[in-house]
């Protein structure tokens, strides 16, 4: 991992709520999509290994969940809410297709992709990942 990788590009889409969401691309500009969730505490600046993500022809999209870095928070937050954020991210980039990271606490959100979006999100990695066994919303997504 190098300590100096930057994204490619760094921006934020409005929702059609008036929200922001925050999302960073990194790796081959015409690699296969791939959707990471970080876990908690984390943010859309994770630094993955560049070379890797470029040799494995991987376009990497690393999002801020709802009230992380530079996404607002969600009103009444869920999960599958957060899906529906995904999916207006992916139809702003033209991804029709591509799989899902969920790291840690971010493995609930993976999940929650590939329920709400069955045919986009074709193939879902789940390691060292955490779902709350309560009901959604999660009480530290609150305030």
């Amino acid at each position: 991992m190098k300590a100096t990788a930057r994204p490619r590009a760094d921006a934020t889409i409005m929702l059609a709520d008036g929200r922001a969401l925050a999302y960073c691309e990194w790796g081959d500009p015409t690699g296969s999509p791939v959707l990471l969730v970080h876990g908690g505490p984390g943010s859309r600046l994770l630094c993955p290994d560049e070379d890797a993500t470029v040799a494995a022809g991987v376009r990497l999209l690393t999002v801020d969940r709802p009230g992380y870095g530079g996404s607002a928070p969600r009103p009444d937050p869920t999960l599958l809410g957060w899906a529906d954020d995904v999916q207006a991210l992916a139809d702003r980039l033209g991804l029709e297709r591509f799989a899902v990271v969920g790291f840690s606490a971010g493995g609930g959100y993976a999940l929650a992709c590939a329920a709400r979006m069955p045919s986009a999100s074709a193939r879902l990695v789940w390691p060292a990942a955490r779902v709350p066994m309560t009901r959604c919303p999660m009480p530290w997504t609150r305030g």
